[in-house]
């Protein structure tokens, strides 16, 4: 059943933009990245459902030393020739899982290339930029400098230092080279934060940036590496001897696949995207409308320094940073040398994308690591076939007549009764009710990204109706309300299918060709009840395919 909620939809626009962070090609695409973006595809196709203008960027962050290192280790020529092979991998994986993004971004774009320069000259002409020598301990792994207090000793090995956030090594160096003053940021980012409740969320990520910015004194960053150190990345305007720092060029990435610095500034560009779409029109407030989507470990870059490079260049921030936690499998951190990390596309060809997309979001919490079970992912394979497979099966049998049902109750709008019994009176009143809701409660879920409550609720419905069919034996019963308790069911299916499809896209198109629900009627207009009087139209034929096979669990 329901719990009381106030519904406060976070889109008060009719423009979106969605973004993944973009993704470090150095390894294959793993499950977070898959759950990063599927949880933006998400949200992205929901605003599409509902008739609302959406983009949605995803990408690969292709600049940095260990980009360098690899290509040369690798044998390749230059590590341009490196990235475009590594890229392809995470193509691959949206492309098997059905991530309908409108703009794949690489920072090796020229277009990102010619905006990480813009937004530089905009924050080095504000004052924010400056040159000096840099002494301190680096990461080659995380691309970042680490501060004396966050690093130790490695107990392990004589002579190697580690940092504490991500237990990298790192050393110690010192160089020339440009700093951003993120130490003006501090109190500005405060004032922001707590003005603006909802920019970053959930609540407890919040809390915490909130206590780092007040307990802690920013330090300035260094926002350049020597040329001579490092070769693969973007030159600092009028300063080839330099090199950016990847993460001031990585970030920048969202206003590259918005428009642009300048158009953003201007909101008018003449120029078209390189979107899966039209020309975009006032890009300021497409900006002012995006949410990034992140993963708790780079928390600190997309709610400390990204914000404070926006403030320095003088344009407005994004709408909202979601950060989400991490997986683990069985119980356990995913390690090469335990044998225990989860391949997204070995889950998808044993048991289908739209499972796995179904089974991450129905099994994950933000603030909490998802916890990923084959067993689990197997038997929510068999629920489907067996729970609302079979309900539409049933109900789609030669004994039944379901289009003229949708006629006499949908067309004709007739009043849905079971005279011979109150109590089945009852129950189909409660899932119409509950039916009635959904739709409502699926949007506020996806809205605050918490989807997993919303499938859960559609498993309920899913269970009820079932119930109801089977409480209710149709088949013994005369026509009139033979036809209302199938209806009944199918509506179930149909509108919990049409408000799924951006969870499962393939699967709920199959359960709505099933019933012959006509490709125009599959929009969040059409999931109420008695919307559609033209679905039904020969699924009771003889011959008709289930639309779900059962599969086999793999062997491991």
């Amino acid at each position: 059943m329901f719990r009381s909620t106030v519904i406060t939809s976070r889109f008060y626009s009719q423009v979106s933009h969605i973004t993944t962070p973009i993704y470090y090609p150095n390894a294959k695409p793993h499950l977070g990245h898959l759950y990063s973006s599927l949880m933006s595809d998400v949200f992205h196709r929901w605003q599409l459902l509902q008739g609302n203008e959406s983009l949605f960027t995803t990408g690969t962050d292709e600049h940095g030393l260990k980009i360098q290192l690899a290509s040369h280790k690798n044998g390749y020529k230059t590590p341009k020739e490196f990235v475009d092979r590594l890229y392809e991998d995470f193509i691959q994986v949206d492309k098997a899982f059905g991530i309908q993004y409108t703009r794949f971004i690489r920072t090796t774009d020229p277009d990102h290339t010619e905006n990480v320069s813009k937004l530089w000259k905009l924050c080095h002409e504000n004052g924010y930029i400056y040159k000096g020598e840099h002494k301190g301990w680096y990461s080659v792994s995380d691309e970042t400098f680490y501060p004396e207090s966050k690093v130790i000793k490695d107990s392990s090995s004589p002579g190697k230092y580690l940092n504490t956030e991500t237990n990298n090594e790192v050393v110690y160096h010192s160089e020339n080279n440009y700093f951003f003053r993120l130490s003006q940021f501090r109190n500005k980012l405060i004032t922001y934060i707590k003005e603006h409740p909802s920019f970053i969320y959930p609540e407890t990520k919040k809390t915490q940036i909130l206590n780092e910015l007040q307990n802690n004194p920013l330090q300035d960053l260094s926002i350049s590496r020597p040329e001579f150190r490092l070769k693969w990345g973007i030159s600092v305007p009028g300063d080839e001897s330099q090199k950016i720092y990847v993460w001031f060029d990585a970030l920048c990435n969202y206003l590259t696949s918005i428009g642009g610095v300048d158009a953003i500034l201007d909101n008018k560009s003449n120029a078209k995207l390189l979107h899966k779409t039209s020309e975009i029109q006032m890009p300021r407030e497409w900006w002012v409308n995006t949410t990034h989507v992140i993963g708790k470990d780079i928390i600190k870059f997309h709610t400390i320094y990204w914000p404070s490079f926006l403030m320095a260049a003088g344009l407005p921030l994004p709408r909202q940073v979601v950060v989400h936690s991490h997986w683990i499998c069985n119980g356990t951190k995913m390690s090469k040398s335990l044998g225990n990390v989860v391949d997204p596309l070995l889950m998808r060809n044993c048991y289908g994308s739209d499972a796995v997309r179904w089974f991450l979001l129905e099994n994950s919490q933000l603030e909490e690591d998802g916890d990923f079970q084959e067993d689990k992912l197997f038997h929510l394979t068999e629920l489907f076939a067996s729970k609302w497979g079979n309900l539409i099966n049933r109900c789609c049998g030669s004994k039944f007549n379901l289009h003229r049902a949708v006629q006499f109750y949908a067309a004709e709008k007739n009043p849905l009764k079971i005279h011979s019994n109150d109590t089945l009176q009852k129950d189909m009143d409660s899932l119409l009710g509950e039916l009635e809701k959904f739709p409502d409660f699926m949007s506020e879920k996806i809205a605050n990204f918490q989807v997993a409550s919303a499938l859960r609720q559609a498993w309920s419905i899913i269970n009820e109706a079932n119930a109801f069919m089977q409480n209710s034996k149709p088949w013994t019963r005369q026509k009139t309300e033979q036809d209302a308790i199938i209806y009944t069911c199918m509506e179930a299916s149909r509108i919990l299918a049409i408000t799924c499809q951006p969870v499962i896209p393939e699967l709920a198109n199959k359960f709505l060709d099933r019933i012959d629900v006509m490709k125009k009627n599959r929009s969040a207009s059409f999931a109420k009840v008695n919307m559609d009087s033209n679905y039904g139209i020969g699924s009771n034929n003889k011959g008709r395919k289930v639309p779900i096979q059962r599969v086999s669990k793999r062997h491991t």
